[in-house]
């Protein structure tokens, strides 16, 4: 088995330390300006290249002439401000000329000196001095000679007159902090930020735009963003698509959900009405707060807008094609042509696609269950595992990136089990969990690995009883039960009745976590077919509750009776809202794979689902479906 495999893992056990060292080390060796991305470019040009009265740094025409005097130092506590700011653009001309950087030993005394005396500047001087800084040759680290004193000192003085600031005059020199690449770095645009909120939702459409920009560059709100959706249902008509890409690039990344339904309504409308003309970028981060607002009330726009996107898949690009996948997984609405259709992009373009977007796309494919006409989703799944031993050094920087995708690929019935054994090796999992509980995928990849092992199809290594003990306790639900030890919701319920109304035909039924690796228990009934009555679950063989064991019949009935095909162990499974897909006949792939491994374990599945439970009127109504449909799928 490990005969392709073990150079793979070999090869990741001796790179591994590399890696690590790399990551560890990365704020060493970056440039200064870490902070810059494609996405935050684009979104800053569509406030550059705006008519509108955006506070941004322009060319400034009348800077003064730069001097040679930070080369005599010494005269600089003496010296004016206006020379000062001259011998300072001197000495970025002299770094530029030269290709120098600005840690050369020849500038310390002068960026010394300017240090001390930049209190003494104006505000156009110190913008300037900002403005210079973006022009010397790029430093090797944030955190070089001279550069960090530099920003550092300026970062101090410019929160010092943050309150005498107006708020364009906050944004400008935000802007200017946000082109040396350091918003996340000092503390100014954070400060800026919070002045900004007292009074957000009286700003104009430009300054919301801008200020929803920085919020987006810091990656957490800073404030009420409920104040930014207020001003934005305000302005929504003022604004460009791109604009309110911008916006909802903010709402995302910040974490924030777009609460007004009035608002998103007319989100999903502009968007739909514009996807002719929408760029990738503005594209992706509307789909993407999209995706992360919407509930129920928004099902119905949202399956409009899926139906209008799929013209658009050979237009945009891979990434934002995956976005217009995911868009219906929360709600767990999918348009079956349009996902073909990104699926047989993602077969023709798949070696161009990083090791996490094959994840997410896995995670499409996993969650809507599709079997499309053309078969594209089960090509693609039998492809990835080749693609996969391809990645190595994606899969050393992003291990979970590829746990996830076995986890997914495992849900469409697809395991490769010398990449299984390589996930399981102890050396891999400290990589993908260098401390702390392995994720949950582990779980399920460890009880996947079981299960084959059990049919003689897996050698590999597996987790340690231990550690599924720990996952057992952890990763599965309390078992339902109405003693006020834990708050019920919907299901438990739902598993309470059943289990009652279960009981005026049965005796002897328990709730069992069957298969711990998924988090809600079943209601489990062990049958002999020729008393034609229930027994009771062999409490010696059992182990108890949370204990992350896999059930099967030997555990449920004893070592002996296990090899008795008249006893029969039903499972009965709730398929819940969240098992299936709306609006179509097929159980998510999740719950697809549960009851498959339950039929692997020799049980036979029962599954009633939750809208079928509650047409029942009365008790006797429950009883009669519970026999009608024990009858069909247990022979009972």
């Amino acid at each position: 088995m490990w005969t392709r495999m073990h150079c793979l893992w070999r090869s990741v056990r001796h790179q591994t330390p590399f890696h690590l060292t790399r990551q560890l080390a990365t704020s060493r060796v970056l440039n200064a300006r870490i902070f810059m991305d494609r996405e935050n470019q684009f979104a800053h040009g569509i406030l550059t290249e705006s008519l509108k009265p955006y506070q941004v740094l322009r060319p400034s025409i009348q800077e003064p002439s730069p001097s040679e005097g930070f080369l005599q130092p010494q005269q600089g506590s003496s010296a004016s401000p206006e020379a000062l700011y001259s011998d300072f653009l001197g000495m970025v001309e002299h770094c530029k000329r030269l290709e120098l950087q600005i840690s050369d030993p020849r500038y310390d005394a002068f960026s010394r000196c300017y240090c001390e005396q930049l209190h003494r500047l104006t505000d156009e001087q110190l913008l300037g001095t900002l403005r210079g800084l973006g022009k010397l040759p790029t430093p090797e680290s944030t955190k070089s000679r001279n550069y960090m004193e530099l920003w550092n000192t300026l970062d101090i003085e410019c929160c010092r007159r943050i309150e005498r600031w107006s708020s364009a005059e906050l944004l400008l020199v935000s802007d200017a902090w946000y082109r040396l690449g350091l918003v996340r770095i000092g503390e100014y645009v954070w400060l800026a930020l919070k002045k900004l909120g007292r009074k957000l939702r009286k700003l104009p459409p430009e300054q919301l735009v801008q200020a929803m920009f920085l919020c987006n560059l810091l990656r957490r709100p800073v404030f009420e963003m409920f104040d930014f959706e207020l001003n934005l249902a305000r302005c929504f008509d003022q604004m460009t698509l791109a604009e309110l890409g911008v916006m909802a690039m903010g709402f995302f990344k910040t974490q924030t959900q777009i609460r007004n339904p009035e608002l998103l309504a007319k989100i999903y409308e502009r968007l739909g009405n514009e996807l002719d003309s929408v760029e990738d970028i503005p594209l992706v981060a509307l789909l993407k707060v999209l995706r992360y607002s919407s509930k129920l009330p928004q099902v119905e726009p949202l399956k409009r807008l899926l139906s209008a996107l799929e013209p658009q898949v050979e237009r945009v690009s891979l990434l934002a094609c995956l976005h217009m996948a995911l868009l219906g997984c929360e709600l767990q609405t999918c348009n079956d042509s349009l996902v073909e259709s990104i699926l047989l992009r993602f077969e023709r373009e798949s070696s161009s696609a990083r090791l996490k977007d094959l994840e997410r796309i896995c995670l499409v494919m996993a969650l809507f269950n599709l079997n499309s006409p053309s078969g594209v989703e089960q090509r693609l799944a039998l492809q990835i595992p080749e693609l996969l031993r391809q990645r190595l050094d994606e899969i050393t920087r992003h291990p979970r990136c590829f746990t996830n995708c076995l986890q997914f690929l495992s849900m469409r019935g697809v395991h490769d089990v010398e990449l299984l054994g390589v996930v399981l090796e102890p050396r891999f999992l400290q990589l993908a969990y260098r401390s702390g509980m392995p994720g949950r995928e582990y779980f399920h990849l460890d009880g996947l690995a079981r299960i084959l092992a059990g049919e003689d199809q897996y050698q590999g290594p597996l987790l340690t009883e231990r550690q599924r003990q720990q996952m057992g306790r952890l990763y599965t639900q309390y078992l339902p039960e109405r003693d006020g030890r834990f708050k019920l919701n919907t299901t438990d319920r739902l598993l309470l009745e059943i289990r009652d109304a279960t009981s005026h035909l049965h005796r002897h039924l328990s709730f069992r976590h069957v298969l711990p690796h998924y988090e809600r228990c079943d209601l489990v009934l062990c049958y002999d077919r020729r008393q034609r009555r229930a027994v009771p679950v062999d409490a010696e063989s059992c182990p108890e509750d949370y204990s992350g064991v896999i059930l099967t019949r030997k555990e449920l009935l004893g070592e002996e009776r296990a090899q008795d095909d008249q006893l029969a162990t039903v499972v009965i499974v709730i398929a819940g809202w969240n098992n299936v897909i709306r609006e179509k006949e097929r159980f998510t792939g999740q719950m697809e794979m549960k009851l498959r491994q339950l039929r692997q374990l020799g049980h036979q599945p029962v599954v009633i689902y939750w809208h079928e439970w509650r047409e029942l009127e009365n008790s006797a109504d429950r009883q009669d479906f519970l026999k009608r449909r024990l009858s069909q799928v247990a022979r009972i």
